[in-house]
């Protein structure tokens, strides 16, 4: 009978239409998560938040192999007037921070102080049509392979191989476009780039600013004509992001300002008003279209069309928008050459990379492509010229 009484009054049972309240916020439940680069902890609701060390000590962490980078405090009142809080705290490795961290006055010293090396024997050929020199995805910043140094580094020496190939074929017309993805930022995939970053994101915009000026120097020192710079913005060089979208107009780019920045010294020159010309894409617009000697090039970054560039510039086509008008479509974002005809005598050309390379690509795909600057000419209505293709 006891044991029946007992399940027949099993004791007070919770009010089922009584809102359970929970310890904690929605999101600030306490976890952890990382890998080798980085990650983020949250830790348990109390009077105070831990320091950082303990709190990293408290999740079986290091505090000598990790670093806390960035702190976010939640505070929140319980049932019965107590107030607690939590920390979310982003971490990377101490190693990984101090090894990669790249010294953005040498690298602009080292820009200063750079000069064209002994010039080759100029051409005697006639100086017609465009000589082009597109640049893209120099991602400076960008942590991977050799970092910025090695990007700085590189776009230095095969400028220096660009000015030696203009000798060999000279032109009336000098086009230096800039491609996009001038700078990592740290919006791009979601911010889970920002823990590798080996400049802040001024100082990727002032070095990229020298790199063109660097650019801008070469060429005038050796072309008496005309230096057009055309510059279009790319996913990285986004200035803000909600989430994980645009959240302002396209055009709204650090690759458009610091470009912007190097237009305005040239205009106050008195050497080089007139000769050096910046041209930026129209208001939310992504894309620039202009005629070089009887073929109109378009040029963007390629982030709006993904891995399939030809269905999407068939659908401008389509639309009939000016790139989808243009006889060439240059593009970069995809970091590899590629070089191919289309149907209506269109020519696609993707420019490669100058960065460091990317693990994430290499691990996933077990690739990578050589990091280089190419040039060809267009003369009469024909590409020409292109650099030997390694």
């Amino acid at each position: 009978m006891g044991r029946l009484a007992d399940l027949a009054s099993p004791g007070p049972q919770p009010d089922p239409y009584q809102r359970q309240r929970k310890p904690y916020p929605d999101g600030w439940q306490p976890r952890v998560e990382h890998d080798e680069s980085g990650g983020y902890l949250v830790t348990a609701p109390s009077q105070s938040a831990p320091e950082h060390d303990q709190a990293l000590r408290d999740y079986g962490l290091d505090p000598s192999q990790w670093v806390v980078t960035s702190r976010r405090i939640s505070r929140w009142q319980v049932y019965g007037g107590d107030w607690l809080e939590a920390a979310r705290l982003s971490f990377a490795p101490r190693s990984l921070s101090a090894s990669t961290k790249a010294d953005a006055d040498q690298l602009l010293e080292a820009i200063g102080k750079w000069k064209p090396r002994k010039p080759v024997k100029a051409s005697r050929v006639a100086a017609t049509g465009t000589f082009f020199q597109p640049t893209g995805d120099t991602q400076i910043g960008k942590v991977d392979g050799d970092g910025s140094e090695g990007t700085v580094g590189r776009f230095l020496s095969q400028l220096d191989e660009s000015v030696d190939r203009y000798r060999k074929h000279p032109a009336e017309v000098v086009a230096l476009p800039w491609l996009g993805d001038c700078i990592e930022g740290i919006w791009s995939q979601g911010g889970s780039l920002r823990m590798r970053l080996d400049l802040a994101p001024a100082e990727m915009v002032r070095v990229y600013r020298r790199l063109i000026w660097a650019q801008v120097r070469a060429f005038a020192a050796i072309h008496a004509g005309f230096i057009e710079i055309p510059v279009v913005p790319g996913n990285h060089d986004e200035t803000v992001r909600t989430g994980d979208r645009m959240s302002t107009r396209y055009d709204d780019s650090w690759a458009i300002d610091g470009a912007s920045a190097v237009a305005d010294g040239c205009a106050e020159n008195p050497d080089l008003r007139d000769r050096v010309r910046f041209i930026f894409p129209k208001s939310d617009q992504l894309g620039i279209v202009r005629e070089y000697d009887g073929l109109a090039v378009g040029m963007t970054h390629g982030h709006q069309f993904g891995r399939d560039p030809f269905k999407w510039w068939d659908a401008q086509a389509g639309g009939r928008t000016p790139l989808g008008d243009a006889d060439i479509l240059m593009a970069g974002h995809l970091h590899h050459l590629h070089i191919k005809d289309h149907g209506g005598s269109r020519l696609f050309f993707q420019i490669p990379a100058l960065d460091g390379g990317s693990q994430w690509f290499q691990h996933r795909h077990g690739q990578d492509s050589p990091p280089r600057l190419v040039t060809f000419t267009i003369r009469d209505g024909h590409v020409r010229d292109l650099d030997p293709v390694l």
